[in-house]
């Protein structure tokens, strides 16, 4: 001990000379780690089927193919991130690209694809895939992504690409659901996004690292952190969260193919930025080393209640963007789209059982039907301005999986000598059966009244009472002239928010006085979602699959679509159950999940 510390030591009188020169020495300050990070979310599915009729007036600079917008965005936006890390060997990132952007890689740029390699053979890129097709699969079934994340892997092992540890996935889509799926397949941390973080949880300051079921998260703030007791500190810094297309090309997107274009200048100043933080201390690293370096002196924090979203709620309003709410075109058909998407997976689940009772080999055909499903459950589909495009590239996907697995099943039927069969999708089973009998008649007694609203085109509802608590309700909309937005409430009564995570099969409930939001939307992978006083809403996602509106300070839900043909009739089928959220969300699962069909 110095002499300059023993005399202030000996200034104090509640100790004695024997304590203070007994007291063991304060550990010596860390100094801060400081981090860069970035996220740089590539979508080779940017403009999901091309731009052939996206302008009014033909161009050739613009009416480009598919292909031509895919070779476009790999050479034009990605190939120039890869070679800035090339240059710098103490630097490295962060990039966010679906399986199916890697296998265009492979075929038509080799190049890229030793580019790719190499860095990540060195951990100086970490890909993170979540999955094969930039799919909205917040609002669909498990199995989709399931067996999507397993192509994802397949594929950078075929193409020597090592896949990350880090999870970011299209649109910034996050749920607390993702932690043991992450688990599952191998990931480790995921990156939640900042403003669905803070829309939910305003004002709420981030933490270094939180626990994530048996994995970890972050958000995408950045922060400075300190513990006052052993000085361990960080601060984190984020270069860049955002589609990596525009980073290279100075903001220009593939919607303008014309000048979507490497802009030297754009890739030096980023450039510049990163080595003005170097020069500061700062660890220009991927996502893993800065969790690395935080689990060893931060504390795993725990995250507040969070609710499934996309990465600018805000903007979009939560999931609704994908879900019914419409954008500035005259052709997007959200609920068109996405209860296609409900009726092939239903076939497919249906296929995958019926083959396997008649010991047909299907295999092929099934994993070409399903990575069609996730081509057609692509979120730009139903995006936040989808043209014709790519409302029907989701369309066609899809209509072929259909096509696929109904030709399965009837293969299968015919090798068992089966013309008419119920298939069990949940017990996997295949067994001969007269045609479905007709359900029970219509009631005038319905049990609550639904708020509608169609503007100029008529509607009427009709309610059925399958069994005791269970009752279905048709909502037909006739054709009209004014604006698409159709909508039902149910009307609820406040308690929790009760509905199933995407990637579960089970009700969550979080009480809506731990959040700050006004509203928010839910995906609804299976239809669920409460109204409160032991009544429950599924949607029937073969006829209607929009996000259910829930609301902080009442017990209402809302289900709205803005993006349909206002000279089309429409019908909407929901199922209202009394009774225990178990059986109700058992309900949905079978219904739109897990179902029993005849064929």
């Amino acid at each position: 001990m110095s002499s300059m510390r023993l005399r202030h030591a000996l200034l104090i009188p509640s100790l004695s000379l024997a304590a203070v020169l007994s007291m063991p020495e304060p550990e010596a300050r860390a100094d801060t780690q400081k981090f860069a990070l970035a996220m740089m979310h590539f979508n080779v599915q940017y403009v999901a089927g091309g731009m052939i009729g996206f302008w009014p007036t033909p161009d050739p600079r613009l009416d480009k193919t598919a292909e031509e917008i895919e070779d476009q965005i790999i050479v034009q936006s990605f190939e120039p991130v890869l070679d800035l890390f090339l240059a710098h060997p103490t630097w490295a990132t962060d990039i966010e690209m679906q399986g199916y952007m890697l296998d265009v890689i492979a075929e038509r740029h080799p190049g890229v694809l030793v580019k790719l390699q190499t860095l990540t053979k060195a951990g100086r890129i970490d890909v993170a895939s979540f999955h094969y097709s930039d799919q909205f699969f917040i609002a669909h079934p498990r199995e989709d992504w399931s067996r999507s994340a397993d192509l994802t892997r397949k594929t950078f092992e075929k193409h020597g690409v090592r896949l990350g540890p880090t999870v970011f996935c299209q649109e910034g889509q996050a749920g607390v659901g993702m932690a043991a799926a992450m688990k599952e397949k191998g990931y480790e941390t995921l990156v939640w996004p900042k403003n669905l973080f803070s829309y939910q949880h305003d004002g709420l300051a981030p933490q270094p690292i939180y626990r994530f079921g048996d994995v970890t998260m972050l958000t995408s703030n950045g922060l400075t952190w300190s513990d006052a007791t052993t000085g361990n500190a960080l601060e984190l810094t984020w270069t860049f969260v955002d589609d990596g297309e525009l980073l290279a090309t100075g903001g220009l997107d593939p919607y303008f193919p014309d000048v979507f274009l490497k802009k030297p200048a754009a890739i030096a100043k980023y450039e510049a930025e990163l080595a003005d933080l170097e020069s500061k201390g700062f660890r220009i690293s991927t996502v893993h080393g800065y969790i690395e370096a935080a689990k060893a002196v931060a504390p795993l924090a725990e995250p507040p209640p969070l609710l499934d979203g996309t990465w600018q709620p805000s903007t979009t309003d939560g999931a609704a963007k994908w879900l019914g709410g419409s954008g500035r075109s005259v052709d997007e058909r959200d609920d068109d789209v996405r209860s296609l998407a409900t009726i092939a997976h239903r076939e497919l689940v249906a296929a995958v059982a019926a083959a396997k009772v008649a010991g047909l080999d299907a295999t092929a055909d099934l994993d070409a039907a399903f990575r069609l499903l996730a081509l057609g459950e692509v979120s730009d589909a139903t995006g936040i301005n989808p043209f014709r495009g790519e409302v029907e590239y989701g369309l066609a996907h899809l209509s072929e999986a259909l096509r696929i697995a109904r030709d399965i099943i009837t293969r299968a039927k015919t090798s068992s000598g089966k013309s008419s069969v119920l298939i069990d999708t949940s017990a996997g089973t295949m067994t001969s059966a007269a045609i479905a009998p007709s359900g029970p008649p219509p009631v005038s007694d319905a049990p609550l009244t639904l708020a509608i609203e169609s503007h100029d085109r008529p509607s009427k509802t009709q309610w059925t009472k399958v069994a005791d608590g269970h009752w279905v309700v048709n909502v037909v909309f006739g054709p009209g002239t004014e604006e698409a937005l159709l909508s039902v409430t149910f009307p609820g009564v406040m308690g929790e928010l009760s509905f199933t995570r995407a990637l579960t099969d089970v009700p969550a409930h979080l009480p809506r006085e731990a959040f700050t939001f006004d509203h928010f939307h839910l995906a609804l992978p299976d239809g669920f979602v409460g109204l409160g006083g032991g009544r429950f809403v599924v949607e029937d996602q073969a006829f209607v699959h929009m996000a259910a509106r829930v609301e902080r300070t009442s017990g209402n839900v809302t289900f709205r679509d803005a993006t349909g043909d206002t000279s089309e009739p429409r019908t909407w089928v929901f199922h209202l159950l009394e009774g225990t959220d178990v059986t109700a969300s058992d309900f949905a699962r079978v219904l739109n999940v897990m179902p029993t069909v005849f064929r």
